[in-house]
């Protein structure tokens, strides 16, 4: 969930029920725009991939250690996909996410295709940052 003008930085948790004019002036600046553009692209991924929204829904085994949080999910019609989330604070290289179903994914969110065989899914994933395969 989004406050106010967060979806292109702006802070405004101190007062959350307060009457807070948004700083429109910060779209100016490079972070701020490429975030809101950010926000913008993710709302359209849900609007696109019905796998997305679906009740369908199963975790891998979760990995405390590294902080990663990933999930399977598809559609009645056969559409599937997977989210991977890095909420650690460190660039994450060649971990592995156990039983990520074999095949071609394209993922969603840096535009890379990936080719995943019975060996598993080895993945790259910058500092709280995630990514969306279908």
């Amino acid at each position: 969930m989004l406050w106010m003008g967060e979806e292109f930085g702006e802070s405004t948790r101190e007062t959350p029920n307060q009457p807070h004019k948004l700083l429109w002036s910060l779209l100016k600046n490079q972070p701020n725009h490429q975030l809101l553009a950010y926000y913008k692209h993710v709302i359209l991924l849900r609007e696109k991939v019905p796998a997305l929204y679906t009740k369908n829904i199963e975790f891998f085994p979760e990995n405390a250690e590294t902080k990663v949080f990933a999930y399977y999910r598809w559609s009645d019609e056969g559409m599937r996909a997977v989210v991977v989330a890095n909420f650690w604070d460190t660039y994450l290289s060649g971990n592995s996410i156990p039983n990520f179903p074999a095949g071609t994914w394209q993922e969603l969110m840096y535009n890379k295709v990936l080719e995943v065989g019975e060996e598993g899914f080895k993945f790259y994933l910058p500092e709280s940052s995630a990514q969306v395969f279908v």
